[in-house]
């Protein structure tokens, strides 16, 4: 038996071959928060062609004993480093052929293709609980027979989860007191998936938090003596379960996307006070950011290893640019602790550098 299909370009598609550094034209966008589900389209067409000539040969069918939807060869990769062509790679994300499945080590358990794409001409990719990690470039690759074509789409993941400790002391929050805490910086409870999705990209905090279900959870990549939590001595999210709201704890807090720009005033010539680091920002048309502005803006890419007041007096800089000097070559948001046992904000009469921020209203 012969068919004689033909698979139809994309409306928008890389030129580029799976074999060469990839040279993007136009690229749709895809955007999703932290730990939420995506779906990156991947739409082809099936047109059978009739032979116009006895010179014509149908091309045989690619498969025997397997059905038309087994026959089609479904590959996404996540292009790294793309807007570089010499020094982009390829990570294989899915592969599905012949009826089998080949899934990427960091996307295992979390991606899914059609098993009926020539049925329904979609080959798209859905990622499951994604990661920041998993931002940048996809394309895809579908193959039946002797033709094939590709498509490429770009996602972006906003959010980002970060640990909130009081002022006053560790472990003082209630459950209410903290869900006002994640609110007061402009941010919210992080979700048990949150948690998990930043702890899956290495963060690391050896503090009992509330989260949003009113458990207490922690993440722990590197396992060490007093984080073992009900997990012992593997990495994971330690968790005690739901609490009584009236226990105390910290809190993990979630920022997703930031709306306005977070800045250090370049007009900062010295040091100031926290009151004078507020008139500062006025004079800007802007007010002092908060944590959560600030963990949005690093998100986004800020850098600046010049520690800033914040809006509820605690005093952090943002560093996405590994540095010795600057953390120790750690890239997060650096806080300054009042005590050696990281508690307590800076006395506000302490002089130090600004964050601003101006809203987009």
């Amino acid at each position: 038996k012969f068919f004689n299909f033909k698979i139809l370009k994309f409306t928008s598609c890389s030129p580029a071959s799976s074999h060469m550094p990839v040279k993007v034209q136009k690229i749709r966008q895809a955007a999703r928060s932290l730990a939420s589900n995506v779906v990156l389209p991947c739409r082809f067409s099936i047109m059978s062609d009739s032979p116009s000539s006895p010179t014509d040969t149908p091309t045989p069918a690619p498969g025997h004993g397997l059905s038309p939807d087994e026959q089609v060869r479904i590959k996404w990769v996540k292009v790294e480093n793309w807007e570089k062509p010499e020094e982009s790679r390829e990570t294989v994300v899915v592969v599905s052929h012949h009826g089998m499945v080949k899934v990427g080590p960091r996307f295992m358990d979390r991606v899914s293709v059609s098993s009926r794409p020539l049925s329904v001409g979609d080959a798209s990719l859905t990622i499951m609980r994604v990661r920041a990690s998993d931002a940048g470039l996809y394309r895809c690759e579908v193959a039946y027979g002797i033709e094939d074509t590709q498509d490429t789409i770009h996602l972006s993941v906003s959010g980002v989860v970060f640990h909130y400790r009081a002022n006053s002391s560790r472990y003082s929050l209630d459950f209410n007191t903290a869900s006002e805490a994640c609110r007061s910086v402009h941010a919210s409870m992080a979700t048990p998936d949150q948690l998990t999705a930043a702890f899956e990209d290495g963060f690391d905090q050896c503090d009992a938090g509330w989260l949003a279900d009113k458990t207490v959870r922690y993440p722990i990549t590197v396992p060490r003596p007093g984080c073992a939590g009900d997990m012992l001595h593997r990495p994971g999210v330690r968790s005690y379960g739901i609490r009584d709201p009236a226990e105390k704890y910290d809190v993990y807090c979630f920022v997703d996307k930031l709306n306005g720009e977070v800045f250090y005033p370049p007009s900062i010539s010295g040091k100031l006070t926290w009151q004078e680091a507020k008139e500062e920002c006025e004079q800007h048309d802007a007010v002092l950011a908060s944590p959560g502005h600030l963990f949005a803006a690093w998100r986004a890419g800020l850098n600046r290893c010049d520690y800033g007041w914040l809006s509820d007096g605690s005093v952090r800089y943002p560093i996405t640019v590994p540095m010795p000097q600057c953390g120790g070559g750690m890239l997060g948001v650096r806080t300054l602790y009042k005590y050696k046992n990281q508690t307590g904000y800076p006395n506000p009469m302490d002089k130090h550098g600004a964050f601003c921020f101006k809203g987009n209203n």
